[in-house]
């Protein structure tokens, strides 16, 4: 206990170290872009990040989405117990070396086994996406020390993302200890490197392209959320064609088309899989892995900031999603509303509106 939690305080120093000197070096905007108003770039903001990331794991199948209804007193025992107080004897439950090649190390690429894909996705990748992109929203907001007040929103996040993971069950735990111990913390670290940040950014052309987040009634539900991080690869001789992908509950492969002659309209399709339920692997330390279904999906963007969506799956809560970013329905000048609809084949059905950089509201009948 006491090495991973030595470790998890050494990792943290180093970020917190390197986040105030890169304050003073370097202010460019690698992934916020303040001038883009239109789009998932126009819905960046801490509470958006934290609804999206936090409730993560709501968007799977029969998941209660009662924001109200969830025991976070009994989730955050859980994840502090399993995280800090006795991490070793959690992880002893099912053996060091199942831990490690399942959760740490990419050697098992079982179906049960490869639990350690989604931890470098979206735990070391996407953190530091996420943890740089709020840096620099904070920046631009002229908030002192933005860096601090990025890896403060980012960790409590995560550590909500736990939290509504565990829910009311009591006992052992692995899955938040390599996510939030190793994983999160070194996301973080990574993406203060200048080097690594623009790598991505510029070659891998990453960013979020989140959820719209609503609030619905009558039942006080979280309607639509989901972090999610789209990337694109430029493939040789081809200016307009692009390898897309978007990693996220959904894991989607397939290619981007600039089309217009300035370079700024693209559409992605792709094909994948999305996660459905979740399954028991090992219940000595509630060792969990997601069912999965097919999903494919068609986005539209402008300079990479997400326009509109329009996913389906053999999810029953949720079988088809859309998506409309500001920017697409333009009332005035000054409003233009973001749209979210739903369709369930067990006869869901949501809807719901908002304006930039807000929560929206909706409705939600079950």
């Amino acid at each position: 206990m006491r090495r991973v939690t030595t470790l998890f305080l050494l990792l943290a120093t180093l970020s917190l170290a390197s986040a105030q000197e890169q304050s003073a070096e370097d202010s460019t905007y690698i992934y916020y872009r303040p001038e883009q108003t239109y789009g998932s770039m126009s819905m960046v903001s801490p509470w958006g990040l934290i609804l999206n990331g936090g409730f993560d794991i709501l968007q799977i199948d029969g998941k209660d989405r009662r924001l109200l209804s969830i025991p976070y007193g009994a989730g955050l025992r859980g994840f502090y117990d399993n995280t800090f107080r006795h991490p070793g004897a959690t992880i002893s439950q099912i053996g060091w070396g199942n831990w490690l090649t399942t959760e740490v190390l990419p050697l098992n690429w079982t179906k049960n086994g490869a639990r350690w894909i989604p931890n470098y996705q979206l735990h070391l990748i996407g953190s530091g996406v996420s943890y740089r992109m709020m840096a620099e929203w904070y920046h631009h907001q002229g908030i002192a020390s933005p860096e601090l007040w990025s890896i403060a929103t980012v960790t409590a996040m995560h550590v909500l993302n736990e939290v509504v993971e565990n829910g009311g069950y009591v006992g052992y735990n692995t899955d938040p200890i390599a996510d939030f111990l190793i994983f999160n913390t070194l996301g973080i670290a990574l993406f203060m490197n200048d080097d690594i940040a623009r790598f991505f950014s510029e070659k891998m052309h990453m960013t979020e392209w989140s959820s719209l987040p609503m609030i619905t009634f009558p039942s006080g539900q979280l309607g639509n959320n989901g972090l999610n991080y789209s990337f694109k690869v430029e493939l040789p001789r081809s200016a307009r064609l692009r390898l897309w992908g978007l990693m996220g509950m959904a894991s989607l492969l397939g290619a981007s088309y600039v089309y217009d002659p300035h370079h700024e309209y693209s559409v992605s399709i792709g094909a994948g899989v999305r996660g459905k339920d979740l399954i028991t692997v090992d219940d000595r330390a509630r060792v969990l892995t997601l069912a999965i279904v097919p999903t494919a999906g068609i986005y539209w963007d402008r300079n990479n900031s997400l326009l509109a969506s329009l996913t389906v799956s053999g999810q029953v809560d949720q079988t088809a999603i859309l998506n409309v970013y500001p920017g697409v329905i333009n009332i005035s000048d000054d409003i233009s509303p973001a749209i979210w609809a739903a369709w369930g084949s067990n006869g869901t059905i949501g809807f719901g509106i908002g304006v930039r950089g807000a929560i929206g509201v909706g409705y939600r009948n079950k």
